[in-house]
């Protein structure tokens, strides 16, 4: 039976561009002030760092080292096969895991077609040799804050969509060009993130 093993947390991700960070940061910044406005001191939020703002596509757990090459393998293939990475649209707040109870916010991605055959892909490709299954896959977000202190606030889901829908800075396509192999490090407030191996997408001719 296949194990999950001890050693390092691993990660899949698309990690955006500063043109794109600066966009996240507008967003986030923006649902600050609408959060501190409803709730002021009710409400504690440890905000993401925009260094640290990525797109998860595969959770794969804690690994050993000596496994990293393998998967840089299968990543490496599985971009290079890709006729081609997606363009994406940041799209509406949203929070985890429901609207009574708060506890990660985040900015969405318009479903999209390329996403998600990239996604099932790594899936397919990496779940030959470890435990993994649909699970693993992350729903298209982007994590801009968790929510570290609160009780049950009135009215969230009404904030959220009325603030993604007026007055929220706009956002732009976000071109893809890598997928980037990262680890989660865990630290006093809470996981920093270090990629381990970026892996560019080669343009292709039609």
């Amino acid at each position: 039976m296949r194990q999950r093993l001890s050693g390092l947390r691993l990660f899949i991700s698309l990690n955006p561009p500063p043109e794109i960070i600066s966009k996240l940061r507008d967003q986030q910044t923006f649902l600050r002030q609408r959060l501190d406005e409803r709730y002021g001191l009710e409400l504690s939020v440890r905000w993401t760092k925009p260094a640290q703002f990525h797109l998860t596509l595969l959770f794969l757990g804690n690994l050993f080292w000596q496994q990293l090459e393998w998967i840089r393998e299968q990543i490496a293939e599985t971009v290079a096969t890709a006729k081609a990475l997606p363009t994406l649209q940041l799209s509406g707040f949203g929070c985890f895991p429901v609207f009574k109870s708060p506890r990660i916010l985040w900015i969405g991605v318009e479903p999209q077609a390329q996403l998600h055959t990239l996604q099932t892909d790594l899936l397919t490709r990496l779940s030959l040799h470890l435990a993994l299954d649909s699970r693993d896959t992350s729903y298209p977000h982007i994590t801009l804050g968790r929510i570290v202190a609160g009780n049950r606030f009135g009215g969230f889901s009404e904030l959220l969509r009325h603030s993604a829908g007026t007055g929220a800075p706009p956002s732009v396509p976000w071109k893809t060009t890598s997928v980037s192999l990262m680890q989660s490090i865990p630290g006093p407030h809470g996981a920093e993130y270090s990629c381990l191996a970026e892996f560019v997408a080669q343009s292709k001719v039609e």
